[in-house]
């Protein structure tokens, strides 16, 4: 459980500055329509997610993103895939 809550803080600075989400309403089941993210914000947050991760989503991957949850569970997914630790 250690790595998905370091991925909750390291997304908490993503999500704050990509969203209207608070620091302090993240929560792993809040939707990200709740936190007003329209088509252009998400494609924004896919990028910066991308960047930071330092891996890519396919289209599919992150159209599936409802939740701050599949964000966290994508990223672990990524990282295991590619053995990265960052």
């Amino acid at each position: 459980m250690g790595d998905y809550q370091a991925i909750i803080e390291e997304l908490a600075t993503i999500l704050t500055e990509k969203t209207k989400i608070k620091r302090e309403n993240l929560q792993p089941e809040l939707h990200l329509e709740e936190s007003g993210l329209d088509s252009f914000a998400r494609i924004d947050l896919v990028l910066a997610i991308e960047e930071r991760f330092g891996f890519e989503l396919s289209d599919s991957e992150a159209a599936n993103l409802a939740t701050v949850d599949d964000l966290v569970k994508i990223i672990m997914l990524k990282r295991t895939e590619t053995g990265s630790p960052a």
